[in-house]
């Protein structure tokens, strides 16, 4: 059985508040990115969209044009 204690860990302790506050700067650096990248992709042309691989609005909806 391994005993771990928290007097010879090597990195800073947080408390629970700053270890939360650390969580949400990175979920909302993380939501900023995402936001960012989807805004780019949407300046982009369809042939552009096309050549990189991201797929149409036919393509989502295949299934319901088969009906």
């Amino acid at each position: 059985m391994a005993f771990f204690s928290l007097e010879h860990t090597s990195g800073p302790r947080h408390s629970s508040f700053a270890s939360s506050l650390i969580g949400l700067r990175t979920r909302a650096v993380a939501s900023w990115q995402r936001h960012r990248a989807e805004r780019a992709l949407e300046g982009l042309s369809y042939d552009t969209l096309k050549d990189i691989g991201f797929p149409s609005v036919d393509m989502a909806n295949d299934d319901t044009t088969a009906r």
